[in-house]
């Protein structure tokens, strides 16, 4: 659980991240529609700049642009070309005769060479606020009015016009009685400062021509789309990214919650073949396994509930019914030798009733949830050997035997109770259908201890090998109770090979019977 909210906690603080990241470089962002709008809003005042300084010797130049600077607005420079610490693409561009911007302390820094010369003029200014339109506006007007005074006041409007097509905003001249500005606003003229009128979105500036009955009108300056909503639509798309960070992450785990409903309900409807599909990629895969790992065992336990209902009933109903008849027999009987017969016969059939008792009791036992389990690092070979003494125990026509070699491991590490379980009921499976030997062999690879149980008996046909180690199956399909047994012994070995990590498989025997071979890992088990 700790690994699902870590993986979905990331993916939103990747969003977050990113959001932020995007707002902190928001002007990084804009700098290209920003470069773009100054450089048209200027074009006219660059343009008016670089025509007055062309009339004028370079040693004028100073004292021009000190003129123009007068009235409190952002200071234009004049600088050598050669101090410029440019990079190469913004040389390259300066030279071309275009516009190139810096940001230094937060303020942009416009440049344009003048053209046929080694010089360029810097105008810094900063956003459209109304003071910086004041002062970014200044040299602008002074430009103006010195192309105004120039002519004579009755060739202004003319002369304006043609000054007005190198804007990208309108500059006109009006009369005095055609403006509709405020108190404030008009006592500014009055002051020969600039005033500044806002009308909705569009701002517009206006000077006063001292000693005449013009002013200078400039705007509106509508802002391109790309720059007046860019940051807005920046500040929503990242939004929407984190929106759609956390749409990626709620998305998934809905639709493979309800997946899951969906298979939890069909499984406690009855469909018990009902299983998890969820994508090895899902977050909920964890949960998904878990859930998988459960309906197995349930369908495990279910069958196997039935299978024991079954054999139950199967396995009780002969001995019971021969008890049944001894008593039938034992009544009807006068005859003392009959009488000790019956007598023997039904206390052999309760003896097999308890045996099955004990068989199914140890099954169902080894069919629930692991026990804990204690692995001891084992001496292999005494271990065995008094396995083998308590397997002869009344066997004294079958040889049974331990085949040792140099190459044999001398320790094995498991489950020695247990361990001791599944050979014992190995050597009493192979005692039951072997003619004369049985041997015990140990073996190791670099993986793997291997355990092998060989015997001299008939053998297991191929296509009859792997049904075995289902429990209540049975080769010998008699009742005869020197071979029947109940078909539980090899289900209870598999499981305890399971819960050491490894396997129990049968082969052919070099001693002509079966062999069954244990094999778990050298590792230690989970």
């Amino acid at each position: 659980m700790g690994h699902l909210f870590l993986k979905l906690y990331s993916v939103f603080a990747l969003a977050v991240i990113i959001y932020f990241i995007g707002i902190s470089n928001l002007n990084t962002i804009l700098q290209g529609p920003i470069e773009h709008y100054l450089s048209d809003t200027t074009q006219g005042t660059f343009t008016l700049l670089e025509k007055r300084l062309q009339t004028k010797a370079e040693a004028e130049w100073p004292e021009l642009v000190d003129e123009l600077n007068q009235g409190g607005g952002y200071a234009i420079r004049l600088l050598n070309v050669d101090s410029l610490t440019f990079s190469l693409a913004m040389m390259e561009r300066l030279n071309r005769g275009a516009m190139v911007f810096t940001n230094t302390d937060d303020t942009i820094h416009c440049y344009k060479r003048i053209s046929n010369s080694q010089w360029a003029v810097e105008f810094p200014f900063g956003q459209s606020e109304t003071a910086d339109s004041q002062r970014l506006s200044n040299s602008t007007f002074n430009l103006i009015e010195m192309s105004l005074r120039e002519q004579p006041q009755e060739s202004w409007p003319a002369t304006m016009s043609n000054i007005n097509r190198h804007f990208e905003f309108p500059a006109v001249l009006l009369k005095e009685e055609h403006i509709r500005l405020s108190p404030s606003q008009l006592k500014s003229l009055e002051n020969a400062e600039i005033a500044v009128q806002k009308t909705g979105d569009a701002d517009f500036l206006y000077r006063h021509l001292a000693g005449s009955p013009y002013v200078i009108k400039l705007g509106p300056f509508d802002e391109p789309l790309t720059l007046s909503y860019v940051r807005s639509i920046t500040m929503l798309s990242l939004a929407a990214l984190v929106a759609l960070a956390v749409l990626l992450w709620v998305f998934p785990l809905w639709r493979d919650l309800k997946q899951l409903n969906i298979n939890t309900r069909a499984f406690g409807q009855g469909d018990f073949s009902m299983r998890s599909t969820l994508s090895k990629h899902s977050i909920l895969r964890a949960l998904s396994e878990t859930f998988n790992d459960m309906t197995d065992r349930i369908q495990r336990l279910i069958s196997s509930h039935k299978e024991l209902t079954n054999a139950v009933s199967h396995e009780l109903r002969t001995p019971l019914a021969r008890l049944r008849f001894g008593m039938e027999m034992l009544r009807s009987s006068s005859n003392e030798a009959d009488r000790k017969r019956y007598m023997a016969s039904m206390n052999a059939d309760i003896d097999e009733l308890d045996q099955l008792v004990v068989e199914l009791l140890t099954y169902a036992r080894f069919d629930r949830d692991k026990p804990e389990l204690k692995f001891q690092r084992q001496a292999i070979k005494p271990w065995l050997e008094t396995l083998i003494r308590q397997t002869k125990t009344g066997e004294e026509h079958l040889s049974i035997s331990l085949k040792t070699s140099t190459s044999n491991p001398k320790h094995a590490h498991f489950e020695a109770r247990l361990m001791a379980r599944a050979v014992g009921n190995l050597l009493q499976n192979a005692k039951r259908y072997a003619q004369t030997k049985v041997c015990i062999t140990v073996a190791q690879d670099s993986q793997n201890y291997q355990i092998m149980v060989d015997d001299d008996g008939t053998g297991i046909p191929e296509h009859e090998r792997e049904p075995i180690f289902e429990a209540f199956k049975r080769l010998d399909a008699s009742r005869d109770r020197g071979t029947g047994g109940y078909g539980l012994g090899l289900a209870i070995v598999q499981r305890i090979c399971q819960w050491h990590n490894g396997t129990i498989t049968v082969e052919n025997s070099p001693l002509g019977g079966a062999r069954f071979i244990i094999c778990w890992p050298k590792r230690d088990p989970l």
